[in-house]
Parts: C-alpha cells; sequence; structure tokens
C-alpha cells in the first residue's frame, strides 16, 4: 500500500482506489492533506497493467467463440482483478516526476 512522503501515513486500499478515480494530477493524503504523486515508476507498472485487460478479452472471445453476453462476467473478473492489484503497485512522491 502507498505511503505519503510527507506525514508516512499508510494509505488504505479503499482510500487508495478511490483517490485514482479523481481527475488530477496527484491525489491528496487523506491524513495530512498535502498533494501526492505517483512515481515514475508506479505509472509504468499500471500503465502495463492498463494494457492487458484488452486483448485478454478478445483473444478469449477469438478462441472460445463467446458472444458479447458471456463476455461480460470476463469482463467484469478483469476488471475486478485491476481493482485488486492496483493499489499494491501506487508509489507516491511529493514531487510529479516526468515520465522521461
Amino acid at each position: 500500500m502507498p505511503r505519503c512522503q510527507n506525514c508516512n501515513y499508510q494509505w488504505t486500499w479503499k482510500s487508495t482506489v478511490r483517490k485514482s478515480f479523481t481527475l488530477g494530477v496527484g491525489m491528496e493524503c487523506p491524513n495530512c492533506g498535502t498533494r501526492q504523486y505517483l512515481t515514475k515508476n508506479s505509472r509504468k507498472k499500471t500503465g502495463i497493467l492498463n494494457i492487458f485487460p484488452a486483448p485478454i478479452l478478445i483473444l478469449s472471445a477469438m478462441f472460445f467463440d463467446l458472444e458479447i453476453i458471456m463476455m461480460l462476467p470476463l469482463a467484469v473478473g478483469v476488471f475486478s482483478a485491476f481493482l485488486a492489484v492496483y493499489p499494491y503497485l501506487v508509489e507516491l512522491s511529493n514531487e510529479n516526476e516526468p515520465m522521461w
């Protein structure tokens, strides 16, 4: 789980997921209120994780000849797995690091 770099507060799974759905570059620490940013390494990890669900769904539909109604539970499962893993990949920093 991520830790605030300012107050060393360990974020909960719920607060990490909730804050990740907000618009904007940074996320406010639930404890001290300072703006925290994803590290460059963390953005790379989560970016790679974002790419995998679509090919999994497309390839499973092709190989197993699944219809759209059968793909919905698979899509929900893949999305749930993403949400379960995402908070463990988040690392926070006080500064917004450029990707390059």
